[in-house]
């Protein structure tokens, strides 16, 4: 009788073992299964918003750097779980600050913004835990809507449009642009650097340059 009690109390004690372990093996599953989810998957497609600080310059002007932003929306679509690609719509501040003799000193500085469009493929490494690097570069699309040039001579200031007539500059820039950048949880951080190929005014051979530091969050 006591060994017929002590085997049936013995079943339900495996019985309690093998449901622990279905409920560990269930738990890895789901726990598993979430981190899936939340890594980027082929096909997926995400949008989010970006904000940033632009040290811009134009090239062969002798110029300074000057500081300026960009704000804009970014969409994201994966071909696989690490090539991408991104595109944009982003207004963007470049231009510079240079001095010139004629005569006199006179100090220069020029202000434009752009709508601009970049267009990326990248690549980005999955560390785990949400968190990723990244890098991708393609071409820019941009067209100048404001900015001035303003010119400080013997304590007077005139200032005119940059993009001012047959004198301006340029409306239409585009050149390269490539980027880095780390990825936790939807929020990232990215360095980067574009290059104009047009020129900012015709018949000379100065050049859009732009240094970025941005931060963006993706849906």
């Amino acid at each position: 009788m006591l060994q017929k009690i002590n085997m049936g109390n013995a079943f339900p004690r495996k019985s309690l073992i093998n449901m622990k372990t279905k409920a560990l093996l269930l738990g890895a599953l789901l726990a598993g299964s979430a981190l899936t989810a939340s890594a980027q998957s082929a096909g997926e497609f995400r949008f989010g918003v970006t904000a940033g600080m632009n040290v811009p310059k134009i090239t062969d002007l002798n110029a300074d750097c000057r500081i300026g932003f960009n704000v804009g929306v970014r969409g994201e679509y994966n071909f696989t779980n690490n090539v991408f690609a991104d595109f944009g719509l982003s207004f963007t501040q470049k231009g510079c600050e240079y001095e010139y003799m004629d005569d006199d000193v006179a100090k220069v500085k020029m202000t434009p913004g752009y709508l601009e469009i970049p267009l990326n493929v990248g690549y980005r490494f999955n560390l785990g835990n949400n968190v990723s690097i990244f890098g991708a570069t393609g071409p820019y699309f941009a067209f100048g809507v404001c900015g001035k040039t303003k010119v400080e001579l013997l304590g007077k200031e005139d200032k005119v449009d940059f993009f001012d007539g047959d004198n301006g500059a340029n409306v239409f820039d585009a050149g390269w642009g490539v980027k880095l950048g780390v990825e936790a949880k939807g929020f990232q951080i990215g360095f980067g650097y574009e290059y104009g190929f047009t020129k900012v005014v015709d018949d000379t051979s100065c050049h859009n340059s732009n240094f970025m530091v941005n931060v963006a969050y993706m849906f």
